[in-house]
């Protein structure tokens, strides 16, 4: 049992913790408005963002505040797509910030598959993995998506929001990796998870 000198500490802990969280989020959320309404059609890339980061932010509550699985970020993003999506990786789980970065990600890449890449097509299918590198300093997971069976790609003229959020959206040690191949276009990005635990 917690005596009332602890209880007062542990509860302006979690205050100043979720201060701190919420500060985050509204930086990201006037990072992505101020962005997204500059592009065409603004409005619906804004609000198609914000509902990504609001179906990341249910499975960090869903992990007490801790973060989420790498799988559930994975599902709750390309679920929709059904099989034409498949995805494996080791039971990871991501700390708040990189779960909130893999959510803004993985709806870039799904987006973008869907528009213009192999989503778009019939026969197009995305093939999603992911593991753990835990002998470097800091806990670090390598992150693929690639597509095959959809139009021929070619690399974007200039660079949008999309991209950028591609490039920064997770912490990472070195830049994220872009092939715009004639089989697919592939991405790959190590993402530096400095609290991050393998789920029980």
């Amino acid at each position: 049992q917690y005596g009332a000198r602890e209880l007062v500490e542990r509860r302006d802990l979690l205050a100043r913790e979720l201060q701190h969280r919420t500060k985050n989020l509204l930086a990201v959320i006037q990072a992505i408005a101020s962005a997204s309404l500059q592009e065409n059609p603004g409005r619906e890339a804004f609000f198609n963002r914000l509902h990504a980061l609001a179906k990341a932010q249910d499975l960090i509550i869903e992990g007490a505040g801790r973060g989420a699985l790498m799988r559930q970020v994975v599902e709750n993003a390309v679920d929709s797509f059904g099989e034409r999506v498949s995805f494996e990786g080791p039971p990871v789980f991501l700390n708040p910030g990189a779960a909130q970065g893999f959510a803004l990600v993985l709806h870039e890449l799904a987006t973008n598959a869907a528009k213009h890449g192999s989503l778009s097509a019939h026969s197009g299918s995305v093939t999603l993995q992911w593991n753990i590198d835990a002998t470097t300093t800091e806990p670090t997971i390598t992150f693929r998506w690639q597509e095959r069976g959809g139009p021929l790609v070619t690399p974007p003229k200039r660079k949008g929001f999309g991209t950028v959020l591609l490039e920064r959206a997770v912490a990472t040690e070195v830049p994220p990796r872009f092939d715009y191949s004639p089989d697919g276009f592939s991405y790959e990005v190590k993402a530096v998870l400095a609290e991050q635990r393998r789920a029980e």
